[in-house]
């Protein structure tokens, strides 16, 4: 399998054979989706050191997906675990969130999740790295999930919890 790119917000771990690759944006619903299926489906895939997810937020230009930036640019991507835990906490309470002015969300970033007033600088070099991968790999949705570089679900929806299952056990079954 070929390196992976923007590695810098993963877990599992890195020694585990399936690599699963997400591309989300925090606003989307969809990935609000995805999360709670992974939440439901990932651990025991991680306890026992066979999958690792690499999250890749991309700034997709969508209206309604323009939160996702917003968030996305104000993480501190240096502190990849305080980021994927506010992630987590974010698409847990999408949906108390998604409908507030820029404004109300920032505040609401600043308030409750101790994020940096300003956008991170760095972070502006992440998304346009994300977002030329995206454009390389032909990702037109979020979420986009990758196993072992293989795009596998791509429509999150529909997706139930032994569909999820099922793609993990498949793909882990290529590697025997």
């Amino acid at each position: 399998m070929a390196t992976i790119k923007n590695d810098h917000l993963k877990f599992g771990s890195p020694d585990a054979p399936l690599k699963i690759e997400a591309f989300i944006n925090l606003a989307c619903p969809g990935t609000a989706r995805i999360y709670k299926l992974a939440k439901e489906v990932l651990p025991p895939y991680l306890e026992n050191n066979q999958v690792e997810v690499i999250v890749k937020l991309y700034d997709k230009p969508r209206e309604e997906l323009l939160h996702g930036p917003l968030i996305h640019w104000k993480l501190d991507n240096s502190n990849p675990e305080e980021a994927l835990y506010v992630i987590g906490q974010l698409l847990e309470t999408q949906a108390e969130w998604h409908d507030l002015s820029n404004k109300e969300l920032k505040r609401l970033l600043v308030d409750k999740y101790n994020l940096q007033e300003e956008e991170r600088l760095e972070n502006v070099e992440i998304s346009l790295a994300i977002t030329a991968e995206a454009i390389e790999r032909e990702i037109t949705i979020v979420p986009t999930i990758f196993f072992n570089g293989e795009k596998l679900l791509g429509y999150t929806y529909e997706l139930e919890p032994s569909d999820v299952k099922q793609a993990i056990e498949t793909s882990l079954a290529k590697l025997s």
